[in-house]
């Protein structure tokens, strides 16, 4: 078989660390952006870079937006050989700790050269004890506040620690997956675990598999070009670790416990312990080989083990969701029948946040959007480029907001069989102000207003920043509204049942960026939403026409018990616009 090279997100990161490594050294900032630019590309693509490359050769790499024949020959070399020696020799330039110091939000490689030639930092641990003495803020430019931000940012770091971020570890658990199938040994496999959970964060990757030849898949297995280090590896088990820094479990098991298997390794722990519970009262016991009559100590014959169906109706319930088996009452819905008809990635009619080369971080016109969106199988699509003070080199202004709007509706007029509508995201000013005054607002079609700046607001601020923007009669939707980025950037501090009932009162929809690095609002919040009544938009916040993509948006909406009825754009063109609250 052909084994899988790098992910994307791989690629996407070495790109990361070339322009951060160039940055440290000085070298050409249009060199240090290409590589940014082109990672942002990259990690954003649904269509991994491999296929691309076998499919197309270097004309298909140099293809994508922002990728040249330069990167193109190193995206080449990736594929090829899962190594790039500009990138070694690039490594071995800098402390090895270093490149964890830049991951730091708010520190940036100018301050980490700083640190780095100033106090000889290389460390995260010597840059925390550098901040929690007093020399760093005796410098230039470094206040006790700057200090105080990257101290919290730190403890975010540690705080994430192992676990990793969705949207990174789920392309690579279903490429191992994809690698094992195409093998033609396995007769059933699945990914268990906090990924097919749809967690936001993934601690390690659990894989259940049947086979015939169980010795040989675990051979397979164990030689994956994705595993750094064999950690134990018996005749059905084998556990590596990943060079994206996580460990992965492969079990093969029989196929008369497959489905108990399944059931138990997906989790979660406090569902289990429920499940057990449950179990005992029916004078069953529960473990990964199946339901027994009879106690843990003494069991007896088996009730269910071969579908995970065949335990949930052995245990007097309703099939449960993976998404919802946390123990947040999901056990009492599905006795009683009451559970949720979850949201599905075909329910989605339009996207309502997206942006083009009208934005500062847009790679694609507005023409290429709309045709990538069609493509998608969308009906609709609300183009809300950027409108921010933050120093871009484009976005929405008073002086050319009607040349934009001209521009998308021109674009619009050449793609049949989808609707547009001309909309921006305006950031709401630490005044809870839009950017953009009424006048402009009210010739936007659908406005989603969203905080970029001044994060560490107190609560009561920002809450009350949030509300004055929902009270703005132009303002149809709150894109990501706790700004967080995963492991980089803590959540700011609102209260989110004042906004949700402002929203409510107000008719403006709360937003699920489907990004996966934000899946913003968070499955929590998507519940209390839901509970409260509050009208829900789900948006991809797609910069690229490869980025059209809401799997992550979905898992988080349905880990909130959200259904198709909760999400605006579910609706058709017609209807969705008499439902959303309109700018003009």
């Amino acid at each position: 078989m052909t084994s899988r090279t790098m992910t994307n997100q791989d690629i996407a990161r070495i790109f990361y660390d070339i322009a951060a490594i160039l940055e440290l050294q000085d070298a050409d900032p249009f060199r240090v952006r290409a590589y940014n630019q082109a990672a942002t590309v990259i990690e954003g693509l649904i269509e991994e870079i491999p296929a691309i490359y076998h499919e197309d050769g270097l004309r298909g790499l140099e293809k994508i937006p922002g990728v040249g024949k330069e990167l193109a020959l190193k995206i080449e070399e990736l594929v090829k050989t899962n190594d790039l020696k500009f990138y070694r020799t690039l490594k071995k330039e800098v402390p090895q700790g270093l490149l964890a110091v830049l991951e730091v939000e708010g520190i940036g490689p100018q301050k980490t050269k700083f640190v780095w030639k100033k106090f000889g930092v290389t460390t995260l641990k010597q840059l925390e004890h550098l901040c929690r003495g007093q020399k760093l803020q005796q410098q230039k430019g470094w206040g006790q506040k700057t200090v105080d931000n990257i101290l919290r940012a730190i403890k975010l770091k540690q705080a994430f620690g192992a676990r990793k971020p969705l949207g990174l570890i789920y392309p690579i658990a279903f490429g191992i997956k994809t690698a094992l199938q195409k093998s033609g040994l396995i007769n059933q496999i699945e990914i268990a675990g906090s990924l097919r959970r749809m967690k936001e964060d993934v601690g390690d990757i659990d894989i259940l598999a049947t086979s015939k030849h169980p010795q040989k898949i675990i051979k397979l297995f164990a030689a994956l070009p994705e595993i750094k280090e064999i950690k134990a590896k018996g005749e059905t088990k084998c556990t590596v670790f990943l060079k994206s820094g996580i460990d992965a479990d492969l079990r093969v098991v029989s196929p008369d416990e497959f489905g108990a298997g399944l059931y138990y390794f997906t989790g979660s722990q406090q569902h289990n312990v429920r499940a057990r519970e449950l179990a005992i009262t029916k004078g069953l016991t529960i473990n990964e080989y199946g339901i027994f009559r009879g106690t843990a100590e003494r069991h007896g014959k088996r009730v269910a083990a071969r579908t995970e169906a065949a335990v949930f109706r052995a245990l007097g319930l309703l099939y449960i969701p993976p998404e919802l088996r946390e123990d947040r009452g999901e056990f009492d819905a599905a006795k009683i029948r009451t559970l949720p008809h979850l949201i599905e990635d075909n329910d989605l009619q339009g996207d309502l946040h997206t942006h083009t080369s009208w934005s500062g971080d847009g790679h694609n016109t507005p023409l290429e959007m709309i045709r990538a969106a069609k493509a998608k199988g969308l009906h609709y699509i609300a183009v809300t480029d950027h409108s921010s003070p933050l120093g871009m080199l484009k976005g929405i202004k008073t002086h050319n907001i009607k040349k934009y709007i001209n521009e998308i509706r021109s674009a619009a007029a050449k793609v049949k069989g989808i609707r547009v509508l001309v909309g921006a995201e305006v950031d709401i000013l630490p005044d809870g102000r839009p950017y953009l005054p009424d006048g402009a607002l009210k010739q936007l079609d659908f406005v989603v207003a969203s905080v970029h700046t001044a994060f560490r607001q107190s609560r009561e601020v920002m809450t009350k920043r949030v509300i004055r923007a929902i009270q703005n009669p132009y303002i149809s939707a709150i894109g990501h509204l706790t700004a967080r980025i995963l492991g980089r950037r803590e959540p700011t501090e609102v209260d989110v049942h004042e906004v949700f009932a402002a929203a409510k009162k107000y008719g403006v929809a709360m937003e699920i960026n489907a990004s996966w690095y934000r899946l913003d609002l968070n499955d929590v919040h998507c519940r209390a939403a839901k509970e409260v009544g509050v009208k829900l938009v789900m948006s991809t916040d797609s910069h690229d026409v490869d980025n059209f993509d809401f799997t992550f948006g979905i898992g988080t909406a349905r880990r909130g018990w959200i259904e198709k009825k909760n999400v605006l754009n579910t609706l058709p063109y017609a209807q969705f616009v008499k439902a959303v609250r309109k700018s003009s």
